[in-house]
């Protein structure tokens, strides 16, 4: 489960590295090379004995005295170290296992130590909680979990979009402008085809049946959802308009269809299927999804919001976990994607990566230049014609117009290639901010003080595992020591983290900030 190279490659071959690997790494103390003559030559002798024979719980506490620490009991002995009698390789693997837990559960490695050394094994795994559990003894669970009574009517990934606030608005705001648009047909003063207008109108007409029938089925689910009585996923997630329902829905379906999830029975909440009619409800009920659910699944798009944001925190507060899924992006195969998307997704994009400067940006401009070293001419014009064509034709639900507009437009294959190369660095970007440098990305859990970090994966595939491995408690670690440079002190910053080996990512962290760690345990306590 756990791996520490700094720890694992400790030669244990005289008595001051037995004396530091013994003093720092478990009982997490400072190390000081003064042990005296005397002592030393009763550590070595110690020493020469666990080469020849392997080491009981006596035996290591002999040692413990020998460098004034304090005794561990059997049980804690047995637990981290696994075995009655052990080799001195088995005994480094031990201490990884008890930093390992100790970042898991506590923060603190001394606080750990201290805690758990007189604890009896049943203390011992009630404090360790779900990182005990049996990966045997969960699939029993979850493959004999009773069938719910009452599932989901699934609405098809084309109509999910009739959930989402902007799309209501926009079709009623619509169809009031095509209503004037008749009347001023009637009258001879609408710049617009009266049979288009109708044809326009019926379309919207259809919308609005469409709407009352989607709204309805997904009233009915999320009464559904309130009759489970757990909740193992929740998808936070931001949805607006229609390219981030259907890119949300074909996620999910995707990720859920995954052979290690199927046999499970997982429930999971489905932001595409699910509507409340006023927001205080909506928050409400998310609320009680993030309380109820094991794990949450962030999907990181286009554009973020509080509302995705905090749920993310809420669940870190909980020391529950959180995967984050940035997608990897191929700029080809994105492009050929989205060409399908609304024209509105075009501008909008463009308007908000400049805005935050990736324009700007010399490795994006260096990738475009290759690509096209006209591209910002071929960007502008783009949104000169969509802003004429705009002008003459606001109804974004008029499909056909769309189409036209598309195929009219000689550069459009070109605009949907270089926001392909452009949305692929984005993402690039987001998924290295949020593992390495994010705030956001790491939460202190309201009740214990440990801090609890964000997992990030770049594609379903990855999520997929990495989600069975949560549910199941497989999760692997590897202990790093990491630093930060402190550009104003010119020094560097160090902290410990835990980092889960599919996503690379800090799980835990322990700082080596003397001031911030005392402070830190004496108020939050």
């Amino acid at each position: 489960m756990f791996t520490e190279d700094k720890v694992f490659n400790i030669q244990i071959d005289n008595p001051d590295a037995l004396a530091q690997l013994v003093i720092e790494y478990l009982c997490s103390e400072k190390y000081h090379p003064t042990i005296i003559e005397h002592e030393k030559d009763l550590i070595k002798r110690w020493l020469e004995n666990a080469k020849k024979n392997s080491i009981n719980f006596n035996q290591f506490n002999e040692l413990l005295l020998l460098l004034n620490q304090d005794k561990v009991n059997r049980e804690f002995f047995n637990f981290f170290f696994k075995k009655e009698r052990i080799t001195l390789g088995e005994l480094k693997q031990g201490i990884i296992n008890f930093r390992g837990f100790a970042m898991l559960c506590f923060g603190n490695f001394r606080s750990a130590y201290k805690y758990l050394t007189n604890k009896t094994l049943n203390e011992i795994k009630d404090c360790l909680k779900q990182f005990c559990k049996d990966e045997q003894e969960i699939k029993k669970y979850y493959s004999e979990r009773l069938q719910k009574m009452l599932t989901i009517n699934k609405i098809p990934k084309n109509e999910t979009w009739c959930l989402g606030y902007i799309s209501r608005e926009r079709i009623k705001k619509e169809a009031i402008e095509v209503k004037k648009e008749i009347l001023k047909s009637d009258k001879g003063k609408s710049l617009y085809n009266i049979d288009e207008l109708i044809e326009l109108s019926e379309l919207i007409q259809k919308y609005n049946i469409l709407l009352k029938n989607t709204h309805k089925v997904a009233l009915q689910n999320t009464d559904i959802y309130l009759t489970w009585d757990y909740i193992d996923i929740y998808i936070a997630t931001s949805m607006r308009e229609k390219w981030e329902f259907e890119d949300t829905y074909d996620f999910i379906e995707e990720l859920f269809k995954n052979d290690k999830l199927q046999s499970l029975k997982l429930r999971y909440f489905d932001p595409t299927q699910s509507l409340l009619s006023n927001p205080r409800d909506k928050g409400l009920l998310e609320g009680l999804m993030l309380k109820c659910t094991s794990c949450t699944i962030y999907l990181a798009q286009e554009t973020d919001t509080m509302g995705k944001d905090s749920e993310l925190a809420a669940t870190l507060a909980q020391s529950k976990p959180v995967i984050a899924y940035v997608p990897k992006l191929d700029p080809l195969t994105y492009s050929e994607k989205i060409k399908d998307y609304p024209l509105d997704f075009f501008k909008k994009r463009f308007l908000i990566l400049n805005a935050e400067g990736y324009f700007n940006d010399p490795d994006i401009t260096k990738i475009l230049k290759k690509h096209d070293k006209n591209y910002e001419k071929f960007i502008q014009d783009f949104l000169d014609k969509y802003d004429e064509y705009r002008q003459i034709q606001p109804f974004t639900l008029w499909k056909k117009k769309e189409i036209e507009f598309k195929k009219n437009y000689q550069h459009f294959k070109k605009i949907c290639n270089i926001l392909g190369e452009i949305e692929s660095y984005y993402f690039n970007k987001r998924a290295t901010l949020l593992r390495e440098r994010h705030p956001l990305s790491m939460q202190v859990d309201l009740e214990t003080g440990v801090a609890n970090g964000v997992l990030i994966v770049r594609t379903i595939e990855d999520c997929a595992k990495l989600l069975y491995n949560i549910l199941m408690n497989k999760m692997t670690f590897t202990i790093k020591d990491i630093g930060y440079e402190n550009d104003v002190l010119n020094t560097i910053d160090k902290c410990t983290i835990l980092e889960e080996n599919i996503s690379k990512s800090p799980f835990r962290v322990i700082t080596a900030h003397e001031k911030l760690t005392n402070s830190f345990w004496n108020l939050w306590k």
